[in-house]
């Protein structure tokens, strides 16, 4: 079984992408990092089965990790894991974190180790981050 994997969710496909593509700078290849954004057709939005779909994608790695930005993209995130099989529910853990710097933090992270724990514990330590 792969390492760890990693689903971005934002209401916004570009920013989605945008930040999958920011963080696999720091990505040596361990990580499979996915980006889930938007609703269907191109709206802003978020959509369970977009993001069940990139769980899925991901169903061999050990551990699935999920950062997602504010309100309905949590919802839709959650309801997607509820459709999941229940092997791979056990595997997906949602990270409470500011979505930029957090997936960044725990890509880095997954790199090292590929303990959910650490991970997301470097993850939401994000949040204490000072900009200026």
């Amino acid at each position: 079984m792969a390492g760890t994997g990693v689903v971005i969710v934002s209401h916004s496909a570009k920013l989605a992408e945008g930040l999958a593509e920011i963080v696999e700078e720091m990505n040596d290849g361990s990580v499979k990092v996915i980006a889930a954004g938007g609703a269907d057709g191109g709206r802003i939005g978020t959509s369970a089965i977009k993001i069940q779909d990139a769980i899925e994608s991901l169903e061999d790695c050990k551990n699935i990790l999920i950062y997602a930005d504010m309100g309905s993209s949590i919802i839709s995130a959650e309801t997607a894991i509820d459709m999941l099989d229940d092997d791979l529910q056990e595997r997906v853990h949602m990270v409470d974190c500011p979505i930029v710097e957090g997936a960044f933090a725990g890509v880095v992270q997954a790199t090292i180790t590929d303990d959910p724990e650490e991970i997301m514990n470097v993850s939401k330590s994000a949040k204490e981050l000072c900009k200026c």
